[in-house]
């Protein structure tokens, strides 16, 4: 496979340390916010909650990781090429070490965030029995796969530590064939994405409300977009970087490319992963407004301020919403009937 396409090097230090600091703030706010907002819909903490607050403890040591690479020159830094091959030196040495640690803890962190989401998922449909049974199969193939890729990075090169950080051409020849390996996880990464992206939007189109309404709650659903552009970004680079040798000789530059969409995807992907639970918070937001400024016209804030959860009562599914004053639900629920077999 040959791409024949030389990258672009990132080489401004200074944003990146800038932008790396606001991803430790924002990870930290948003699942802060998260709390808050179950807080505030008097709504009490689940697995999808605390799934968050363990992925937050990763991404943001994956944040450190990145912050010190910064700090010491290793990302946005350059090999040394001599005879078309990147040349042993400390700085490559000190990269596969960055490497080897980031690379390992994004296992974590990814899987974490998928299962938070898939257990979000679980809570706002848990009427619907089919689809229950779907999130635990998800659950179950994430857990594998985040574990098996965990282990397999661990333990890519037996349990000789030193060689995980030696120089390239010894790495490649040495331990597991981390190129597909990692071309594994990149394209499986995407795949169980757009999987949990897409499960709950069959059954909203399902259900008996205006198309405005399904848009909208949709729109809820569908924010995981994001990540995936982000993990196509890394893909794409990893690809191009790993299989096109010799238009990018720079192990150092690729490293430092492929690290930082793998930084952007797993901050991108706690934002969305919070993002739906954020409907009484935007809720007392459009209350403010509404006392400071009247009346606001409906769905104005979108719907993300009403979409907070799912019962059922004879046959039909309430979309219930958070928004409003919190003991006065003055948008009342979204009722819908199902037309197909979903609740068992």
């Amino acid at each position: 496979m040959a791409y024949h396409r030389a990258l672009s090097h990132a080489n401004n230090h200074h944003g990146l340390i800038v932008m790396t600091s606001i991803f430790f703030l924002t990870a930290i706010f948003v699942v802060s916010l998260r709390f808050y907002s179950r807080r505030l819909s008097k709504l009490p903490l689940g697995p999808d909650d605390w799934f968050a607050l363990a992925s937050l403890l990763f991404v943001l040591v994956l944040n450190g990781i990145f912050l010190s690479g910064l700090i010491q020159g290793v990302i946005t830094g350059h090999s040394i090429v001599l005879n078309n091959w990147p040349q042993p030196s400390a700085l490559e040495v000190l990269a596969q070490k960055y490497k080897y640690a980031f690379q390992t803890t994004e296992k974590i962190a990814f899987g974490l965030i998928k299962i938070s989401i898939l257990f979000l998922w679980k809570r706002i449909l848990s009427p619907i029995r089919s689809f229950q049974l779907f999130c635990w199969v998800m659950i179950g193939i994430v857990t594998a796969w985040s574990t098996s890729f965990f282990f397999a990075t661990l333990f890519q090169c037996g349990t000789s530590w030193d060689w995980n950080w030696a120089p390239i051409g010894f790495f490649l020849t040495e331990c597991t064939d981390t190129l597909n390996m990692l071309t594994v996880f990149c394209g499986t990464d995407l795949l169980t994405d757009f999987v949990i992206m897409l499960m709950p939007v069959p059954i909203i189109w399902r259900l008996r409300m205006s198309v405005r309404k399904k848009i909208g709650v949709t729109s809820v659903f569908m924010v995981g977009i994001f990540t995936i552009g982000a993990g196509v970004a890394r893909t794409y680079i990893y690809l191009v970087t790993s299989y096109d040798k010799a238009s990018n000789l720079d192990f150092i530059a690729d490293f430092t490319l492929f690290i930082l969409w793998s930084e952007i995807e797993v901050n991108v992907a706690m934002i969305v992963c919070c993002m739906p639970v954020f409907g009484p918070v935007l809720g007392r937001c459009r209350d403010t407004l509404f006392r400071r400024f009247g009346q606001l016209k409906d769905g104005e804030l979108g719907i993300l301020g009403h979409f907070t959860s799912a019962s059922t009562t004879d046959g039909k599914m309430h979309l219930s919403s958070s928004s409003g004053s919190y003991a006065q639900h003055d948008q009342g629920p979204y009722e819908a009937k199902l037309e197909g077999p979903w609740v068992g």
